[in-house]
């Protein structure tokens, strides 16, 4: 094979690998429902069913146990607010209604609304719940708890901290059998995570934890999108798009933390003190699943999203009380946040199999970060040295082609000459390799060897966080497409000018025309001129910030082509 086709055949691997890459993370497969099929409970000799209940709010209670609990207790919202996060709670089921980031908004304007981490679908319950024998629905759902704490007056319902405070709120309540349930929340005032601790007096073993949330995206253009279950077990990691079709996702003990993942958000319990636990996570849309939990839980019609509930239980408690403590996690994937807690929740990052070079690249961003202060500027610095540090494989690389071009007429008075005796044709052009000291592979070896660079630092640029909502010069977010910050609409459709795209398949057009080429094929020739425009079109839906990487590395193989042109003369 001519070396100009084993290169266009190398390049074109590339661009699949990180093609599927980026549709891989942003844009999963799509997720079917479950079908809603209507699960009926074998009918008894019985008397006629009782009237049906009225229907519930948009969160469900089962009214007897509502009743029971109303006249003493009842029903309000509390909030605690710290520097990172506000969060809402309500005393029904002692439950979390909402988990705002202070720090990260829908969108890009400065107006929009923040981003809660708990995602929820009217007509099923809020996360935080136990599961309760003996109640209509299962849970405490119907449980109306007393909520006290320090800072809350009898008519007070904010608990607010500072970085550096904690404090704590406790939600006590009664079983139907009239067993005393107790759930406390630690908050820290420098922390997205917070303390939980649960028991249910007369309990034989520690109750389960439950946590709810549905398979939708976050943000106004859904870049955080829903990843599914992220399990870290005996140190090895877990991630499982869907889960469906009356088959639980069951994982055993040692875990060391399980929760729900979004491109640059995790939800995790993990199991405080070391603890050992167990999980078990469930689609409540399927039909298999009604069934099996007796019928009670019906499927609320025309639900958005797939509904997961994670039901998680510790293992051998050393509390006499049967008390099950976790810690919960509701934040942003920032790496050095994650590496803090010390419980392998930077794990829930997808580096990809380059991650040993994503992060120290990553890492390199945060640095330049510190003195810049703009993610754009920091792309370029960084791809300023990465293209320095490879600097000597692409100039052997170069000047391996450029000799191979003035090889070119040599090479096709072979082919004229021994085109027919195949055998012969290549131990002449060996010949003709070894007296000019030229190597065939010369110009592709080195470009193989930097292809792990190049998608190490295309996943460290794709994965994190930082990224979201960074602006530079004209573009609004770095996360997204460029074409993006400069829309107009269409035809009844939004689209925009990817000016940054266009520069860069310009610029990549002339890397190729500076290129040698040692062969004289048309079609070859064709071919690699071709590569430009391929890239252009895939890159429209590219992230800007791994334009910004590509097209300042096309100008440096640009400049660095030129020395070689003007030295080899």
């Amino acid at each position: 094979m001519e070396k100009q086709a084993f290169i266009a055949v190398v390049i074109s691997i590339l661009i699949i690998i990180l093609y599927q890459e980026y549709m891989r993370r942003f844009y999963p497969p799509v997720q079917q429902p479950p079908a809603r099929e209507t699960v009926t409970r074998p009918q008894e000799a019985a008397p006629a069913p009782p009237v049906a209940p009225k229907p519930a709010p948009a969160t469900p209670v089962a009214s007897a146990e509502v009743a029971k609990n109303v006249p003493a207790v009842p029903v309000r919202d509390v909030t605690v607010e710290t520097p990172d996060y506000i969060a809402r709670f309500t005393n029904q089921g002692a439950r979390l209604k909402s988990f705002r980031l202070k720090r990260y908004r829908v969108g890009v304007e400065a107006d929009s609304s923040l981003i809660d981490m708990v995602s929820h679908v009217p007509g099923t319950e809020y996360p935080l719940g136990l599961r309760l024998a003996g109640t209509q629905s299962g849970t405490d759902q119907g449980v109306v708890y007393d909520v006290q704490g320090p800072g809350l007056r009898l008519q007070g319902t904010e608990l607010k901290l500072d970085a550096g405070q904690e404090s704590s709120l406790t939600f006590s309540g009664s079983t139907p059998a009239g067993g005393r349930i107790v759930k406390m929340f630690t908050f820290s005032g420098s922390s997205y995570a917070m303390e939980v601790a649960v028991s249910v007096a007369g309990s034989a073993q520690a109750p389960a934890l439950l946590f709810t949330t549905h398979g939708g995206s976050k943000g106004v253009k859904s870049d955080a999108r829903f990843e599914g279950v992220i399990t870290l077990r005996d140190g090895d990691v877990d991630r499982t798009a869907a889960i469906g079709g009356g088959k639980p996702l069951n994982v055993g003990s040692p875990l060391s933390w399980i929760g729900f993942g979004y491109t640059y958000f995790v939800s995790a319990l993990v199991p405080a003190d070391g603890g050992e636990a167990s999980a078990r996570v469930v689609s409540t849309l399927s039909s298999e699943q009604v069934e099996a939990m007796g019928g009670w839980f019906s499927a609320p019609p025309n639900l958005p999203e797939t509904v997961y509930t994670l039901q998680t239980r510790t293992l051998g408690n050393p509390t006499p009380d049967g008390t099950a403590r976790y810690r919960l996690f509701m934040g942003p994937k920032v790496l050095k946040l994650l590496k803090s807690f010390d419980q392998g929740l930077e794990e829930s990052i997808d580096f990809g199999f380059f991650g040993f070079i994503s992060v120290p690249m990553l890492q390199a961003l945060h640095f330049f970060q510190t003195y810049t202060g703009n993610y754009g500027l920091d792309i370029i610095l960084l791809t300023l040295i990465i293209k320095l540090l490879l600097w000597p494989l692409t100039q052997k690389s170069f000047v391996s082609m450029k000799r191979m071009q003035k090889l070119g007429p040599q090479m096709q008075r072979l082919k004229e000459k021994f085109g027919d005796d195949k055998t012969r044709l290549n131990k002449e052009m060996m010949d003709l390799y070894k007296r000019n000291k030229v190597n065939p592979l010369g110009g592709c070896l080195p470009m193989l060897l930097q292809f792990p660079f190049f998608i190490g630092f295309y996943n460290a640029l794709l994965t994190p966080i930082e990224l979201r909502h960074a602006s530079f010069l004209w573009i609004q977010d770095l996360s997204r497409p460029d074409w993006e910050s400069l829309p107009f609409s269409a035809f009844g459709y939004d689209v925009g000018i990817p000016v940054l795209v266009l520069l860069m398949g310009a610029s990549m057009f002339i890397q190729q025309w500076m290129s040698p080429t040692p062969t004289v094929d048309p079609n070859q020739r064709r071919m690699m001129m071709m590569m430009p425009l391929i890239f252009t079109v895939i890159f429209v839906s590219f992230p800007s910030g791994l334009t910004i990487y590509w097209f300042v590395n096309n100008l440096l193989s640009i400049l660095q082509q030129y020395l070689i042109n003007r030295k080899e003369r």
